[in-house]
């Protein structure tokens, strides 16, 4: 398993680091909204959703994602994705060790909550995601930058979860996470942080509240996980699909980023000072 993700992940991050620094401003929002709409399409198959109605809700996700760019504010996407994804850390810090309440475990089995869930999760990350991206010169960076900060928290979460994990970190969502492997996370996301800043990513804001932002940003990527294992754990399906050998599905690839881009999205912008 661990040789599987090891190889797909040396294709997919090339790729990947080559289309974020490569692509126009149209390229880029083509490629996340096309992630985003294979990430919905398998989170509502896990729901029992049939083709006929993910089709009509793929069209949908296009046609509101394009009002979206057209109407919405920018602060009102970016403090809606911050917000969310506070409450959703909420909800798994509430339920870590213990199972759902029946009000909510209804709502996460309903096919109409599902869509509309999944809805606002995709256009809050594709939203989020397109304005970072095009923030002048520094935008694709940026972008580059978190994403590297997610790979390198779930990277430190297994290894330090494997080598010295003994506390459980949310034993009815996630059985296999620690404390030891979140310590581990978010460590390798400070020490990235400080060399990325020494390196000229950041020079706008100060050393400590870049640390601040990247640390926050890495804790909500473990949440964005743990939230799509509590989705997961509601229809007892171990993988979002299959298409990633050694990975799973695109969602399962996706969850962390979904949660870490809008969040980190939003605190920049709060900063004043991109």
């Amino acid at each position: 398993m661990l040789k599987q993700r090891l190889l797909t992940a040396a294709v997919l991050i090339p790729l990947v680091i080559m289309a974020i620094l490569l692509l126009p401003s149209i390229g880029f929002i083509a490629l996340v909204a096309v992630i985003s709409l294979m990430a919905m399409w398998e989170w509502l198959t896990m729901a029992g959703i049939n083709t006929l109605a993910k089709t009509l809700a793929a069209a949908s996700f296009i046609a509101v994602l394009a009002v979206v760019f057209t109407m919405a504010s920018i602060n009102q996407m970016l403090l809606s994705g911050l917000i969310f994804w506070l409450l959703i850390s909420v909800i798994t810090v509430i339920y870590a060790h213990k199972p759902l309440s029946a009000f909510l475990a209804r709502c996460f089995r309903h096919k109409v909550f599902t869509y509309f869930l999944s809805m606002l999760v995709t256009l809050l990350f594709v939203y989020s995601a397109v304005w970072l991206h095009g923030l002048a010169s520094d935008g694709p960076i940026l972008v580059l930058y978190v994403l590297i900060s997610v790979w390198l928290a779930d990277t430190g979460g297994y290894f330090a979860g494997k080598r010295w994990g003994k506390h459980a970190l949310a034993t009815a969502i996630s059985p296999n996470k620690t404390i030891e492997g979140l310590i581990g996370a978010i460590t390798l996301v400070a020490v990235w942080s400080v060399i990325a800043y020494l390196l000229g990513v950041s020079q706008s804001i100060s050393l400590f509240t870049w640390l601040l932002v990247s640390v926050a940003t890495g804790l909500i990527s473990v949440s964005g996980d743990l939230f799509e294992s509590l989705f997961k754990r509601s229809f007892h399906i171990k993988d979002s699909g299959h298409l990633l050998p050694g990975h799973g599905g695109i969602l399962d690839r996706v969850d962390s980023l979904l949660a870490a881009v809008p969040f980190f999205a939003a605190l920049v912008w709060l900063t004043g000072h991109f």
